[in-house]
């Protein structure tokens, strides 16, 4: 088990006194710099609700694509469903590859769902809030989603509350600039060997990449084709399961927030296996941000990292990232 992901108790911390609270800090602060993740444990999330959007998404998933393709993605930064192609074409999620065949698609589907509270302009909820997709299918996977969600916008409120005090900077530094913050949850699964068939030389369930936003909440399931992390000292590892953790992982907006102090976690999903040729997962992703309007300006030192990065608007710089026009974000503000 890796050394490089620590898990932090986040019950324990609401009760640390100082002693206790600055050997958290120092061990996290230590994580974060070097690989940019750690395990959350004592977040108060039923399993149960895990286990019901799991079933739920496994159910949308099964459905024909036929009825899938009515909810399907129309723009980057919309909800609704990804296909997945393997062998390439629209709506395929590329990510680039450490093996020989870099430019096989990712070998996943996924469903995708954000706040969809609008703020009464009708052009910027579009960008930063679009309109769920439920599908009239499946009624019960609003009602997962939504209970499972309420309770993803608590724990990222607290992870940054935790943050800001790893920093030293004042507790409601983050929790401040995310009062309407944009997120979008993921639902994402990854099809047994056989179910696809075979898979390219190097080709994965998901390519090597870095989020988005300020940080990921993860709930994953182990498996052989499974998630890997990487440092610089370790290279690709796997990183420790807990079945009753949350892998938090920082994204490009924290790292540039931070202004390289920290670091946004690299990882990957291995394809899947012979080794487990029925193997399938499934993945909760809730990537998180912040309002969608929020300069963020890298921080000076001691707090910063003093990479001298320069300042993004929040959601401009994703949606950038994610291929929206110039003259949306433009209009936007």
């Amino acid at each position: 088990m890796s050394t490089s992901i620590p898990t932090v108790d986040i019950t324990q911390w609401r009760h640390a006194g100082v002693a206790g609270k600055t050997e958290i800090t120092s061990v996290l602060d230590a994580a974060l710099r070097s690989t940019g993740a750690f395990l959350m444990r004592g977040h108060g999330v039923p399993r149960r609700l895990m286990t019901e959007l799991r079933a739920q998404a496994r159910a949308f998933f099964d459905l024909p694509r036929s009825v899938k393709s009515q909810y399907g993605i129309r723009a980057a930064y919309d909800s609704g469903w990804l296909e997945m192609h393997p062998a390439g074409g629209v709506g395929v999620e590329h990510s680039p590859g450490d093996g020989p065949d870099v430019g096989a698609p990712d070998l996943h589907e996924s469903f995708y769902l954000g706040p969809g509270q609008g703020q009464g302009d009708s052009a910027l909820d579009r960008l930063y809030y679009p309109a769920n997709r439920w599908p009239g299918e499946l009624p019960s996977l609003k009602a997962a989603a939504d209970a499972y969600t309420a309770h993803m916008v608590r724990l990222a409120e607290e992870i940054n509350a935790l943050l800001a005090a790893v920093l030293g900077l004042p507790g409601d530094f983050f929790t401040s600039r995310a009062r309407h913050s944009t997120w979008t949850q993921n639902l994402s699964w990854y099809p047994s060997l056989n179910a696809v068939g075979g898979v390219a030389d190097g080709q994965l369930r998901n390519g090597p990449h870095t989020d988005l936003g300020t940080f990921t909440l993860l709930s994953r399931q182990q498996g052989v084709g499974g998630l890997q992390a990487w440092n610089e000292a370790e290279g690709w590892f796997a990183p420790p399961y807990d079945p009753d953790a949350f892998l938090v992982n920082l994204g490009d907006l924290m790292e540039l927030w931070t202004d390289g102090r920290w670091r946004a976690l690299r990882h990957r999903v291995l394809g899947p296996s012979a080794q487990a040729p029925d193997e399938e997962l499934t993945s909760l992703v809730f990537f998180y941000e912040s309002d969608p309007e929020t300069l963020v300006e890298p921080l000076a030192p001691p707090a910063g990292g003093g990479a001298g990065r320069g300042s993004v608007v929040s959601r401009h710089a994703i949606l950038e990232k994610l291929g929206a026009r110039a003259d949306l974000l433009s209009a936007a503000g």
